[in-house]
């Protein structure tokens, strides 16, 4: 498995990463980030929860649909000890990774709220959703 390195398009990233979220092709830059930055977090099972679901989101979204409770609540887990350790840092891609993981995370739970047989949110989405349909990377 070959990695993209980040410093190699750190003028492409600074354009791009907070319009895109960690959409297919940037999560690899971001792995190799998070390799390079956050050594410990790689090695903890949240990582790995992490992972699969952006994964599971870049590669198939609808597969987002099939994530049972437990593992939803290991993703936002992880996402919450990211962001503690992005922002326990001053470093300005910190800052924009931490930007793409915001707009990923919004979009996939988004998938997970909306009641897909009728369209409408399955719960109060109002702190969720935040931006319009048409801001959501992928749709």
């Amino acid at each position: 498995m070959s990695f993209i390195s980040f410093e190699a398009n750190a003028k492409e990233d600074k354009r791009t990463v907070n319009t895109a979220g960690l959409s297919k092709g940037r999560d690899k830059a971001f792995e190799q980030y998070i390799t390079d930055n956050f050594t410990p977090f790689i090695e903890q099972d949240e990582w790995k929860v992490f992972t699969e679901v952006v994964t599971l989101y870049n590669q198939s979204p609808s597969k987002l649909l099939d994530v049972n409770a437990e593992k939803k609540q290991q993703f936002k887990n992880a996402v919450k000890l990211l962001n503690h350790a992005m922002n326990s840092i001053n470093d300005e891609n910190a800052k924009n990774w931490n930007e793409s993981i915001r707009k990923t995370v919004h979009n996939i739970e988004f998938l997970w709220i909306v009641n897909w047989e009728t369209l409408t949110p399955a719960h109060d989405t109002e702190k969720i959703i935040g931006e319009p349909i048409s801001m959501l990377n992928g749709f």
